[in-house]
Parts: C-alpha cells; structure tokens; sequence
C-alpha cells in the first residue's frame, strides 16, 4: 500500500490555497485601507469632510411628472 506519489496530500494543497486567499484578501484590504488615509491628507484645506447636499443632478426631482 505504499506507493510513491508525486502529488502533495490534499490537506496541504487546501493549506496552501488558503494562506494564498488570505494573504490576497489581506493585502487588497491594506492597500484600501492606505489609499483612504493618503486621501484624507491630501485634500485641500477648507473643503468639508461632512456630508454633502445632494443639491445638483436628478437626485432631488420627483418621480411623478407635474401637470
């Protein structure tokens, strides 16, 4: 019953493909993250970080026409 197989145990390949998955996940969420934060320090000062009135474009027209 003991046979030499090239193929690695199916275990370390699941092992393997998700310290793989992890480390893109992870990596993709630290770039985010620092793209955010070299944001915020880049803005002009004066510009408000609050929320902004949605006072332009169709966001405020009414779905009904007016007769």
């Amino acid at each position: 019953m003991n046979e030499d197989n090239d193929e690695p145990k199916l275990w370390v390949t699941v092992l393997k493909l998700l310290a793989i998955a992890v480390a893109l996940i992870g990596g993709t969420g630290l770039a985010l993250w620092y793209v955010d934060k070299m944001q915020v320090h880049d803005q002009p000062p004066g510009l408000s970080t609050g929320p902004v009135k949605p006072d332009w474009g169709i966001a405020g027209d009414s779905p009904l026409r007016k007769r």
